[in-house]
């Protein structure tokens, strides 16, 4: 019986690759990997030439079984294109199977952007909330990130470089021109480190554009909380706009604006109170 080890890789620079990591991917007979030609890179590296297995996120459950399968052969060794496995990459899934299986796991530490761009920020402070890629719709979006910034002092927030512009911009909307710092490329030739506020990076990044996925730190302890609305109120509003004919999915788009709430929670208390209770008359 073997075991999975979990091996954190290089974000960039290849020095940063640790001896135990080096030591364990010359060691193992497998490794699991997202990218096949980006693995080989890094194994050329540490002069090692294992049987690499693609594993992605939308990866079929029959390649889980093959990699138990290997499990139960010897050890293998799980890592992502860059970074720790499982934080905002591959790698949750098939721990999950892999524990139901009785198999050992043994972690490898080392690189991940999360880490590293808070080490460089100097307003960055406990409790930290990192939210990693945000959801596609807007409204999710909205609701993950407001209700971080009411329970964190800093948030980390990862951003794909389309459309990255757009997202600082949005991120404004809700938090304010808050100091906040850009880390891109970090340990690459390029690295970028920019320290300035939410409005000054948005701007920054419509001007130059992004190469590379943008690892986004966001000082939210001075944020003050938005006034509580209570659902009497929203009830009201949404009420009037019913009665005077609007249809729910409307009214609720009405209300959420005016309110500045996330409009799938108003949709539902409309459609609450345009269905009668079950069991009633």
């Amino acid at each position: 019986m073997g075991t999975l080890y979990m091996v954190a890789t290089p974000i960039g620079n290849l020095e940063d690759l640790s001896f135990r990591a080096a030591r364990v991917l010359r060691s193992v007979d497998v490794v699991v990997a997202e990218d096949v030609q980006r693995a080989r890179k890094l194994l050329g590296h540490v002069g090692c030439n294992p049987k690499v297995i693609t594993y992605r996120e939308d990866s079929p459950e029959s390649r889980e079984d093959a990699i138990v399968e290997r499990l139960r052969a010897g050890d293998v060794a799980l890592i992502v294109d860059a970074g720790t496995p499982g934080v905002s990459d591959p790698g949750p899934d098939l721990l999950a199977r892999v524990r139901a299986e009785g198999l050992p796991i043994v972690p490898v530490p080392g690189p991940s952007a999360l880490t590293t761009a808070l080490s460089v920020v100097s307003f960055a402070r406990q409790p930290v909330a990192f939210l990693a890629f945000l959801p596609e719709r807007r409204v999710r979006r909205e609701r993950l990130v407001r209700r971080a910034a009411d329970t964190a002092r800093t948030l980390v927030i990862y951003l794909p470089p389309h459309g990255a512009a757009e997202r600082l911009a949005e991120l404004e909307s809700w938090l304010g021109d808050v100091p906040s710092a850009l880390c891109r490329e970090l340990t690459k030739l390029h690295e970028e480190i920019l320290e300035s506020t939410l409005a000054d990076i948005a701007n920054h990044v419509a001007v130059v554009g992004a190469r590379g996925e943008l690892t986004v730190v966001i000082d939210v302890g001075g944020v003050a909380e938005s006034p509580a609305v209570d659902r009497a109120t929203v009830e009201e509003q949404l009420r009037s706009h019913l009665e005077a004919g609007m249809r729910p999915a409307k009214a609720a788009g009405a209300v959420a604006r005016a309110l500045e709430l996330p409009r799938e929670d108003v949709y539902r208390i409309a459609r609450e109170l345009r269905e009668p209770p079950v069991g009633s008359a």
